[in-house]
């Protein structure tokens, strides 16, 4: 049993705990922490944890085998690093940092002191995912041509100035770090790595210091193109489209439904299954510790994703396609 602390106490750190904790046979949450002491003791009653007063003591603590960040997006990095230094093992909440030479940087010290370091990308782990995977594997879909995924939300309308996410830092390019980044880690695991991007990041309706519109065109390395639309001022929608020579594909990822549209005109539509996405990842994670499984996501592909929501903002800043080496 992997025994994980829980550090950065939010709604975030709740729905993973909620997740795993007393359900999972391979990682149990055993302390917490947070700068809020009334967080760190509801966390802890709520969970029958204890809490630690300090980082520094979850680090220090021999019994903890890892921990589970859901700090500040740019807190990620210097958190992560920390604790891998200190031989602790590493869940991280998307995005696995704001820049891509931190998000490296990362993973490079995890290799270094032999550590795992796992991102929470969930929707990788959606029946969505899994089934479109399968289509593709079985070389169903044909040529993939296009696309097209949306993932917005009307949180930022009620931010308040003080929030922590209410800012450009900790909100690059809108939606970006908070939902898109889970689009874009979709795209690229079935159009492979992003090699252009040319973007529009507007601030059109919120009240404060962030953007809430954000649209990119990319070109993918396997020769394919999408677009990505990402907003925090409308309502909730987790659409990822696919289109491709044998067929088209239109999904809703939360909700688990799909149509396919084949070439011939056959329209099929299913509903599948809910899958706890959340305790299918630390799960894994907790299997990777122990070396009984490999984590779905790679830490390259994460990286990735956070070249990509940099390159986002760069292109809509001065107004130029943005090419990635």
């Amino acid at each position: 049993m992997i025994k994980a602390a829980s550090v950065g106490l939010g709604w975030w750190s709740d729905e993973l705990a909620k997740s795993i904790q007393g359900k999972s046979k391979e990682i149990k949450i055993v302390s917490c922490y947070s700068r809020s002491k009334k967080k760190r003791i509801d966390f802890s009653k709520k969970y029958k944890t204890i809490y630690h007063d300090s980082f520094k003591a979850i680090l220090r603590d021999p019994k903890i085998d890892a921990v589970i960040l859901t700090t500040p997006h740019s807190l990620h990095a210097k958190h992560a690093i920390m604790a891998l230094r200190n031989k602790k093992h590493v869940f991280v909440e998307k995005p696995m940092a704001t820049k891509y030479l931190d998000a490296k940087k990362m993973y490079l010290i995890a290799k270094k002191y032999k550590k795992i370091l796992s991102v929470g990308h969930n929707r990788r782990y959606s029946s969505i995912s899994d089934y479109i995977n399968n289509l593709n594997r079985q070389k169903k879909i044909g040529k993939i041509l296009h696309i097209d995924s949306n993932f917005s939300a009307s949180g930022a309308l009620n931010y308040k100035k003080k929030f922590w996410r209410a800012n450009r830092k900790e909100s690059p390019g809108g939606a970006i770090a908070g939902l898109g980044i889970h689009m874009i880690d979709l795209m690229c695991f079935f159009g492979g790595q992003v090699k252009s991007v040319q973007s529009l990041v507007k601030k059109y309706a919120v009240k404060v210091n962030m953007d809430d519109t954000t649209s990119a065109l990319f070109e993918f390395s396997k020769n394919c193109t999408g677009n990505l639309t990402t907003i925090f001022a409308c309502p909730y929608t987790t659409t990822f489209n696919l289109f491709g020579t044998n067929m088209n594909i239109f999904s809703d990822v939360d909700k688990n439904k799909i149509k396919i549209v084949n070439k011939n005109g056959k329209v099929k539509k299913i509903n599948l299954k809910n899958k706890n996405t959340l305790f299918l990842e630390l799960q894994e994670f907790a299997e990777n510790c122990k070396n009984k499984k490999k984590y779905k996501i790679k830490n390259s592909e994460a990286a990735h994703n956070v070249k990509v929501m940099e390159a986002i903002v760069k292109s809509s800043k001065i107004n130029k396609k943005i090419f990635l080496s």
